[in-house]
């Protein structure tokens, strides 16, 4: 049971550190899109 335990939070954490990197990423392309369009036009 403890072995089970220590997958599921790795698995969980995995999985919260891509969803985390990704948050983060079309946050910066959301950033880029109004910051940048809005200067060059």
């Amino acid at each position: 049971m403890s072995v089970f335990l220590s997958w599921l939070i790795l698995i969980i954490s995995v999985l919260m550190a891509i969803g985390i990197m990704r948050i983060i990423h079309i946050l910066k392309d959301i950033e880029l899109f109004f910051t940048g369009d809005k200067r060059r036009k």
